[in-house]
């Protein structure tokens, strides 16, 4: 009876400490989680088991490790804030797969994103033909952000031009622009480098601006 009710305890105390793990994590459901945040839900869900199982030691032999790893999580993701190539490297980064109704080959391979893929995605949104679609995009959590002509009809997809200071060259040569073209945009808004926006997004051919916070301090 005393193992049943020790067990029952890390049961519940598990399943609190993981709640409040992706509470911290700043996550709402597991459709945006990136592979990185899955995998780390994934090591903390494993060290919960294993301590449920293991009633016999120390409950501190499975909270201390999910502590520490739901930590490094938000430590990994400060730093993914400030340095996008890092960034890159461990959430990977959206690619385009329809661009202006054209299949972009390149980015599928690139991805390991069959047509299989495309095909059952597009269902999901009740697209029926490839042909609808002006725009798609596979975004890093896996899901697949379509913008079809329909929807388009007043140019209302919106292209991340800057992001976290950082020029988006490939998003800036698809909508027809190029730097010089930024930066005089930049400083007609009052802004002398890209390095003063943490987004800029061209929407019906405008571009709208969001400044990084100036310290109040």
């Amino acid at each position: 009876m005393k193992d049943i009710l020790i067990i029952l305890f890390r049961t519940i105390l598990g399943f609190i400490l993981l709640t409040i793990a992706m509470k911290v994590m700043g996550k709402r459901d597991i459709g945006q989680l990136s592979i990185f945040d899955f995998l780390i839900v994934l090591s903390v869900s494993d060290i919960m088991i294993i301590g449920i199982e293991n009633y016999n030691q120390s409950v501190w032999y499975f909270i201390v490790p999910l502590v520490v790893i739901v930590l490094l999580q938000k430590l990994v993701s400060l730093i993914e804030l400030r340095i996008t190539k890092i960034r890159e490297k461990i959430d990977g980064k959206e690619k385009m797969i329809i661009n202006k109704g054209q299949i972009v080959l390149s980015n599928m391979d690139a991805e390991k994103y069959n047509m299989n893929d495309l095909y059952t995605q597009l269902r999901d949104k009740d697209i029926r033909y490839i042909d609808e679609v002006e725009y798609a995009i596979l975004e890093t959590n896996g899901k697949l952000s379509v913008f079809t002509y329909a929807e388009n009809k007043e140019q209302i997809f919106p292209l991340p031009l800057i992001v976290s200071g950082k020029i988006e060259y490939e998003n800036l040569k698809m909508a027809g622009k190029d730097k010089k073209w930024l930066k005089t945009e930049l400083k007609n808004q009052g802004l002398s480098s890209e390095k003063e926006v943490y987004g800029a997004t061209l929407v019906k051919n405008n571009l709208k601006i969001v400044k990084f916070k100036k310290d109040l301090s």
